[in-house]
């Protein structure tokens, strides 16, 4: 595996979705493409399954029929899971793409746990499977640990640009943001559909 060269003028794309509605068929996934130094040269959106399978190949799509596909260097996801228990299939995503992929949670994992909440899914042992094919590794930041899986990038080099990309806390910059916008986006939503 090749070398991770890092700048600062790097982008990565940093995903998370919006709240998780029981119930809502589709859930708002937001994507920023960051760079290492700070700056945001913009964002992707789309709607995915909620409990659904299509995560990995919804996120694909809209990156590879973005402008910014050809400067992205990395995807970083907020977790294995979106939408509810949507299982990013890591593989599947770096080969769609080309690109390293690279899951970050400020929270340990808790295996027994999605083990029993993937045991209602008829295809629960999939997703598991899923989620569970890559290891879980710790990486020390200032304020605590911060817990990543990685496919198409070594250890060392996820490990780098996760710390380059992590401002204050313990999550990485590119997927704050994207989180503030879902919340956003997906409350004023609610405000107009109910209001």
């Amino acid at each position: 595996m090749a070398s991770f060269a890092l700048k600062k003028e790097t982008r990565v794309l940093g995903i998370d979705d919006g709240p998780h509605v029981r119930g809502s068929e589709k859930t708002l996934i937001v994507m920023t493409v960051y760079r290492l130094d700070g700056y945001i040269d913009g964002f992707l959106s789309g709607w995915i399954d909620t409990d659904g399978s299509d995560a990995s190949e919804t996120i694909g799509d809209l990156l590879n029929n973005s402008r910014f596909k050809d400067q992205i260097r990395c995807i970083i996801s907020d977790g294995g899971c979106l939408a509810g228990f949507n299982v990013l299939d890591l593989s599947d995503l770096h080969e769609r793409t080309s690109l390293p992929v690279i899951t970050a949670s400020d929270e340990p994992p808790d295996t027994d746990s999605v083990r029993r909440a993937l045991s209602s899914f008829h295809d629960g042992e999939q997703r598991l499977k899923l989620l569970t094919a890559h290891s879980p590794y710790p990486i020390l930041l200032p304020d605590g640990e911060c817990w990543i899986r990685f496919e198409g990038i070594g250890r060392s080099d996820a490990e780098k640009l996760i710390r380059r990309a992590t401002i204050r806390g313990r999550t990485p910059e590119p997927i704050r943001i994207s989180h503030m916008i879902a919340r956003s986006l997906s409350d004023s939503m609610d405000r107009r559909f109910i209001g």
